[in-house]
């Protein structure tokens, strides 16, 4: 009886050390995304030490702007261009989603390898580990809330 409870314990501090260092990695993406994702020009990299832009979405952003103003381009082509950049951000994101996905599968099959913990139990947090990173944003929100 004591064997097992013990094989319980380990099984329980073992999933709860695991899922404790996937939601600081989460958290740690979740606040990149959220330095990412805070512009329509996902390479806006404006310093607040600096009062220039740097080399990136700044400068576009920047660009756009006085193209607009001075009439050079219409409502329509501003709206393509956010359209563009927008698409071009979202597929930015989804590619990141992939490579962080991918590489915790890679953890996670290494500790089942590993006999750390089963099979099943490492496709339930493969499972678990998808859909937190499908809520990033969501996340995120609720934790800035708070």
């Amino acid at each position: 009886m004591k064997k097992t409870s013990k094989s319980v314990s380990l099984v329980i501090i073992t999933l709860s050390v695991i899922l404790g260092t996937l939601c600081g990695r989460v958290l740690t993406v979740n606040a990149l995304e959220n330095e990412i994702t805070s512009s329509t020009y996902a390479d806006d990299n404006s310093c607040p030490r600096c009062p220039c832009p740097r080399v990136g979405g700044g400068l576009l952003k920047e660009s756009v702007d006085e193209l607009k103003e001075s009439g050079s381009l219409t409502e329509d082509d501003v709206k393509n261009i956010n359209s563009y950049m927008t698409k071009d951000r979202e597929s930015k994101e989804a590619e990141m989603k992939d490579r962080i996905y991918k590489a915790e599968c890679e953890k996670i099959d290494k500790m089942v390898s590993e006999k750390v913990i089963s099979k099943e139990k490492g496709e339930k947090l493969k499972e678990a580990v998808k859909e937190n990173i499908q809520n990033m944003k969501r996340n995120m929100r609720r934790l800035n809330s708070k």
